[in-house]
């Protein structure tokens, strides 16, 4: 006869009078109480709820924002140059932060490489107009004019399609 061993020793014998007198069944379960198992059924569809309401929100987001560029066209890809502040003639001067939108395949770090060399040209170009032209009417436009030239003479031509000027002040 084979013992089975434990790291603890021979395991005991089995009791034959006890076995006898004790039966041989698992112990039932208590049965559910009905209020318990009402409980947690409605816990669960409060969490179903939630979660398709959550989701259901989601999904409302996603479709508005598809519906935004389909009649809007998709988000401009934009480099903004630092904000800079240019002297003009005498004790004027102008401040102002400039966006560029990109073209399509144009990332922002092949602009803002030549931000340095941008900004030397637009003191250039900028610090020698007259106030009266950055202040009267077309002066947006006049700006814009030359914030292209400085990109497209530094960075290069074709790599931006507009620009927005997001801050512009005449002190």
């Amino acid at each position: 006869m084979v013992t089975h061993r434990t790291l603890y020793g021979a395991p005991k014998p089995p009791d034959p009078l006890r076995e006898a007198l004790v039966p041989h069944h698992a112990p039932q379960p208590e049965p559910a109480h009905p209020t318990r198992l009402l409980i947690v059924v409605v816990i669960a569809l409060l969490t179903l709820a939630g979660l398709a309401y959550g989701g259901g929100i989601a999904v409302d987001r996603i479709l508005e924002q598809r519906r935004i560029e389909a009649r809007m066209g998709p988000k401009p890809h934009l480099a903004q140059l630092p904000a800079m502040e240019v002297p003009l003639g005498g004790s004027r001067a102008v401040e102002m932060q400039v966006s560029l939108v990109l073209a399509p395949k144009v990332t922002a770090d092949r602009v803002l490489r030549y931000q340095d060399r941008i900004a030397d040209r637009l003191f250039q170009t900028i610090g020698q107009t007259d106030s009266e032209i950055l202040t009267g009417p077309g002066s947006a436009t006049f700006l814009k004019a030359r914030i292209r030239d400085a990109v497209n003479r530094e960075a290069g031509t074709g790599l931006i399609r507009d620009i927005y000027i997001e801050r512009m002040v005449v002190k």
